[in-house]
């Protein structure tokens, strides 16, 4: 069983390393690191995916339609959209974690309250905490935060430019990197050189 659920879990993204972690904990009776990975691949997988805007008129409906209509920046659309979906699973995980979160409500004594799991016969325990690891997993990188118009821009270029400029930065080869970017996008290199370090930042 411990396999097949590891191999499962590898493939839906799962590492090897994590699947295996959390089929041993399955092994002891104990699923609250497979809930916990669940909930928050199913939390992120609502967001919407910032480098496919094509995506955006589909998800709005008509009124996202009109705003692109009367020229809104698709961009500028999709980074609204996007912050506001972070936001709102953020506040999603924390309500989870605690079911009373931003309300004026005193648990009644005796009485905690909790998201748990419970085998059979046995007491429930809570479920791993959600939203102080929920940003650490934004398939972005950027842990929830806003992309850059440096991140903008490079989302537009081809895969083999993309690929190339990633190359440099995770080898810290800034200077390098800035005088391809030049070539791609343009501009002084002093702000070719400005642009490769928000990259360095947001996607590294």
């Amino acid at each position: 069983m411990n396999r097949a659920v590891s191999e499962e879990l590898q493939r839906i993204g799962v590492s090897q390393a994590q699947a295996e972690s959390i089929a041993d904990d399955l092994s002891g009776n104990d699923a609250r690191t497979l809930l916990s990975e669940l909930l928050q691949r199913g939390l992120w997988s609502l967001v919407i995916d910032e480098s496919s805007p094509s995506k955006l008129p589909v998800l709005g409906g008509d009124a996202v339609r009109r705003l692109l209509d009367k020229g809104v920046d698709v961009d500028d659309l999709m980074d609204v959209v996007r912050e506001t979906q972070v936001d709102m699973i953020y506040s999603v995980a924390n309500l989870i974690d605690w079911p009373t979160y931003e309300l004026e409500l005193e648990e009644p004594s005796g009485l905690t309250m909790f998201v748990g799991l419970q085998e059979s016969g046995e007491n429930a325990l809570p479920i791993h905490d959600l939203h102080s690891c929920l940003m650490s997993r934004d398939p972005s990188g950027r842990h929830g935060e806003p992309r850059a118009i440096e991140v903008r821009q490079f989302q537009k270029l081809g895969e083999d430019e993309q690929e190339n400029i990633l190359d440099l930065l995770q080898e810290r080869k800034l200077s390098a990197a800035a005088l391809l970017w030049k070539k791609c996008i343009g501009g002084e290199l002093k702000e070719c050189m400005k642009a490769v370090q928000v990259l360095h930042e947001q996607l590294t």
